[in-house]
């Protein structure tokens, strides 16, 4: 027994400290807290966050309501600079506390770690001495002043909008790209009664998906194929080759979604105020000369134009042929 642990003070509280991200506060991290909470006491447990977000979208108090909603208590959700320093958590510390640090097993990876030695500042190498984290057993705990402890709980995968999700990198990958009713059904899961609150601010945070607008639709007309203007209001389409109709402008509009504006275009349509500003003209199906079907092969890599490669190989064929 080494002569400092003569003098060591045996705890008799625990404070416990779950630092982390949170980009957003999810089911996982409320799963931890809440192992946290059986483990320690519900008045021993605090969540502690930066307000960090030079990499990442999530201000502190937005992070501070979600976990608020989540089931967290706004006193024991706390602002630090420094999430595995000791000295943050001064003030909740007496003499006879010891600190855990509450982690997720998927960290138990990730720095900081505990039970390593310190490095000597001379030699480069580790020395006999423990840093100040070692692994929490749950007996003869220290007080914090002595050393700090780590303890590691289960991970779970939650689902979300029907994806096993264990991370806010996932969850802040998926959230763009989903619909507002999974969306919602997603913060219910998270947030509870605060769902609708939820998705606000992360949709603020992590972006909403832009509404999908039809790229044409089917209406009565009676124009050829080509891009035409109407001569009197700002309504420009294009007649597709198989008679759809699609908005060029004005843009803003969504179609599948109004129909009085559809409406109001269809009967533009009935009348004669379009201005051709280019009509596509029918294109003959191709063919390569006879021998020339490799020459046209190779030739469609080099041109963006689906009649080049065609008008190149007929024009050295008849010239060949005048000889």
């Amino acid at each position: 027994m080494l002569l400092r642990e003569l003098f060591e003070a045996q705890a008799r509280k625990v404070v416990a400290v779950m630092p982390g991200g949170f980009h957003p506060f999810h089911p996982g991290h409320k799963s931890l807290y809440d192992w946290a909470v059986k483990t320690f006491g519900k008045a021993n447990v605090y969540v502690a966050a930066t307000n960090d977000q030079e990499t990442r979208p999530f201000p502190f108090e937005v992070k501070k309501k979600l976990a608020a909603m989540a089931g967290v208590p706004e006193s024991n959700f706390m602002q630090v600079r420094s999430p595995f320093n000791n000295r943050e958590y001064s003030h909740l510390l007496d003499d006879d506390t010891a600190l855990v640090f509450v982690r997720s097993e998927k960290d138990k990876n990730e720095e900081p770690l505990p039970d390593r030695m310190k490095i000597d500042r001379k030699t480069k190498k580790p020395t006999n001495e423990p840093r100040y984290l070692r692994s929490y057993t749950g007996k003869n705990v220290n007080t914090h002043d002595e050393m700090g402890y780590m303890a590691y709980g289960p991970t779970i995968n939650f689902d979300f909008s029907g994806m096993q999700i264990k991370s806010a990198s996932e969850l802040r990958a998926t959230w763009p790209e989903m619909s507002d009713e999974d969306k919602l059904k997603a913060a219910k899961l998270m947030y509870g009664n605060g769902a609708e609150v939820a998705v606000k601010l992360l949709d603020q945070a992590l972006g909403a998906k832009e509404p999908e607008m039809a790229e044409s639709i089917e209406l009565k007309h009676n124009l050829q194929p080509g891009k035409y203007k109407h001569s009197e209001e700002n309504v420009t389409v294009e007649i597709n080759k198989d008679s759809s109709v699609s908005f060029i402008q004005p843009q803003e509009w969504e179609i599948e979604s109004d129909p009085e504006y559809i409406e109001w275009v269809e009967g533009l349509l009935a009348g004669n105020d379009w201005i051709t500003t280019e009509v596509e003209e029918p294109r003959v199906a191709e063919k390569a000369p006879p021998g020339r079907e490799k020459q046209v092969k190779a030739l469609k890599k080099k041109f963006d134009d689906p009649g080049a490669p065609y008008a190149i190989a007929w024009a050295q064929h008849n010239k060949k042929n005048k000889k």
